[in-house]
């Protein structure tokens, strides 16, 4: 009798025992000699010990077990579990059409609930793998369900099933499989079922799809790679109502935000742009709480995309002076924007080029900013530069200066070092003669005091045998032209040179106190004798002036190597219309070379932007930071021109002692 469905809770071993006395009943109908005929040419293997109702040995053929039709025909009689594991195989091959019956009512018996033996093949999954075998000689034959109940066991794969037989599957049902892992979907194999079917020919079906993919819900599943390509598909159907879904993908799924925000962009509609730039419309969470890798990029692209004026009222914060100062995620997103503006959009909205200008003065972002002005028409750029200094003298003019109490250079030399210099560097512009000449004798004063510390840390490296990379360089004073060369570099820079680096120029000149300890030489008198061989020493200990280079020595490079690098820039410059883009002059290498400069590594270097203010500029850093100049130089000083001592408990504290009696208040 069939299987009946609502049997499904009923002992599969039953199931199988009855489908296997009608198979035994079929055969009966045929000679002995005839079965062992069709038994050597369907070559079915049976096992050769079985136990209860599992083998437990190796396999052989079945006419080699059975060398008779008759002895084969008794072992079905008796019920012995191998012959009738290989009944339904045998009788394939005489009657097709009822082996074909058969094999689909053991695919429709559920042995997921039936308890398997240890290690070991349990019959009734044998009497399903026959079945299979059976079903897939005429898979055209199979209902749906049982293609479906195949490939999620994997035993039939997706390129095996007919064209004709895959408009019958349940689209419902093959994304439920993918989901659950029982389908991997790829382009190699599971896509072509997804691509021949029917129902995803249309926006509508691809739509509904997509829709019912776990990617869509609260949980991912395995069917990422399903969701992508349903998102592909529909971004190349151009179906405006899919927007709503993928910007619901966009926003919420965060490793499916690509796909979903690249596919808002390709279908292009002002509603799709809209969904895109979500993130960046002014009602929505700030920018720089996004990521910049790939929401951001997106949302940063649609909006200039619907429309550039619209997006430089959302976007123009990013390049304002202090949110690029901060160093935070703006500055980023401000590159992106930089990136994704074309030369149409930029000319269809003129207020980017003037934010392009102001980018192009930026450390940051002046590349960025100077590649998209050169692609400009140099008329708009010359006008737009003219409007921004127009409106720079304006606002110069409206600016005042606040006055300073007391007599400058006298307060300084009472001690107040750090109070005067930061009065002075909060000037936003020169001030009047009487009071800037003041401001120029704090300067000198200061970097007079500086150069009797160097002096006196450069005596101190020299006595100890610290290993210079270049002894001749350690501190070397201003040139006999150097004031010469100062106005120089100002008329290069187009500006006078702020007063604490001027004055370091002309006062102290430049420092250099990068070593390497490959020119470190043993000294008997002052490292007494060598260790012996083996020997374990205490290098900072022992040694405590020859790793100094490796704490980030102070450097200052000399005018003329500032001088040429302007010349350099001047140069580049003079090619360009309008941009103005500042000096990012070079004062000192980075640590690495500082450390050791034959074996040192390509690594950002620590610069001033010229021009700069009136009375100190900030030095950035190429670790990272700014810090004023002349705080910079207080702080190298007072490390004994190591401020890399600061970071590390290791200390070698006889020479870091020996240097700290150099420092001059300043």
């Amino acid at each position: 009798m069939p299987v009946d469905p609502g049997a499904a809770h009923v002992d599969p071993t039953t199931l199988i025992d009855d489908v296997n006395s009608r198979i035994v009943q079929a055969l009966s109908a045929h000679d002995p000699a005839e079965l062992r005929a069709a038994a050597a040419c369907a070559g079915v293997d049976v096992g050769e010990t079985y136990a209860g109702r599992l083998w437990t040995g190796g396999v052989r053929p079945l006419v080699r077990r059975y060398p008779t039709g008759e002895a084969f025909t008794a072992a079905l009689t008796n019920g012995s579990p191998d012959a009738l594991s290989a009944a339904v195989e045998v009788l394939a091959v005489v009657e097709p059409a009822a082996a074909m019956s058969f094999a689909l009512e053991v695919m429709r018996i559920d042995l997921g609930g039936f308890a398997f033996g240890h290690h070991r093949v349990p019959f009734e999954l044998v009497m399903r793998g026959r079945a299979e075998k059976i079903i897939k000689r005429d898979l055209c034959s199979a209902p749906p369900e049982i293609l479906l109940d195949m490939l999620r066991r994997r035993s039939l794969a997706p390129g095996e099933i007919p064209k004709s037989k895959i408009a019958d599957i349940p689209v419902a049902a093959l994304i439920a499989c993918v989901g659950a892992g029982e389908l991997h979907f790829d382009q190699a194999e599971s896509a072509g079922l997804f691509s021949e079917h029917p129902a995803l020919r249309d926006g509508a079906g691809l739509l509904d799809a997509l829709l019912k993919t776990r990617w869509f819900s609260a949980a991912d599943g395995h069917d990422g790679g399903l969701a992508q390509w349903l998102a592909h598909r529909l971004a190349e159907a151009r179906y405006a109502p899919a927007v709503p879904a993928l910007r619901e993908l966009f926003t919420r799924q965060r490793r499916f935000l690509t796909t979903a925000g690249q596919n808002l962009l390709r279908i292009g509609t002002p509603e799709a742009l809209e969904a895109a730039a979500s993130p960046l419309s002014l009602e929505g969470v700030p920018v720089n709480e996004y990521d910049r890798h790939d929401r951001q990029t997106i949302a940063i692209d649609a909006l200039l995309r619907a429309d550039p004026s619209r997006a430089f009222d959302v976007l123009a914060p990013l390049f304002e002076e202090q949110a690029l100062r901060s160093g935070d995620n703006r500055s980023e997103s401000a590159r992106t924007v930089l990136e994704r503006l074309t030369p149409a959009r930029a000319t269809a909205e003129p207020r980017w080029i003037e934010r392009s200008l102001m980018a192009a003065r930026d450390r940051e972002l002046g590349a960025t900013a100077r590649a998209l002005l050169d692609q400009l028409d140099p008329g708009m750029v010359g006008e737009a530069a003219a409007r921004m200094k127009k409106r720079e003298r304006k606002a110069a003019a409206r600016s005042t200066v606040k006055p300073l109490e007391g007599d400058l250079i006298e307060r300084y030399r009472a001690g107040e070092h750090e109070r005067v210099w930061e009065e002075l560097a909060a000037l936003d512009r020169r001030p009047p003669k009487a009071l800037a000449a003041q401001a120029e004798a704090v300067a000198v004063e200061t970097m007079e005091r500086v150069r009797c510390g160097l002096e006196a840390v450069v005596e101190t490296l020299r006595a100890e045998a610290y290993p210079f990379h270049k002894k001749a360089r350690a501190l070397v004073p201003p040139p006999l032209d150097a004031l010469r060369s100062v106005r120089r570099l100002e008329r290069l820079t187009g500006g006078r040179l702020p007063l604490s680096l001027r004055a370091f120029y002309l006062v102290v000149g430049s420092v250099d106190l990068s070593g390497s300890e490959e020119r470190f030489r043993h000294d008997p008198d002052k490292h007494g004798p060598k260790p012996k061989r083996n020997e374990i020493v205490d290098v900072p200990e022992k040694y405590p002036f020859m790793y100094l280079s490796h704490f980030d020595p102070l450097v200052v490079l000399p005018l003329e190597e500032a001088v040429a690098e302007a010349e350099r820039w001047a140069r580049e410059e003079g090619e360009r219309v309008g941009m103005n883009a500042p000096l990012d002059l070079t004062i000192s290498p980075g640590p690495s070379f500082k450390a050791n400069p034959r074996d040192a590594q390509p690594e950002p270097v620590d610069t001033v932007r010229l021009p700069g203010p009136f009375a100190d500029v900030e030095l950035h850093r190429g670790c990272g930071g700014t810090v004023p100049f002349v705080a910079h130089l207080r702080g190298c000083l007072a490390w004994g021109g190591f401020p890399g001592l600061a970071g590390t408990s290791v200390r070698p504290q006889a020479a870091l002692d020996a240097l700290a009696r150099s420092a001059v208040p300043f």
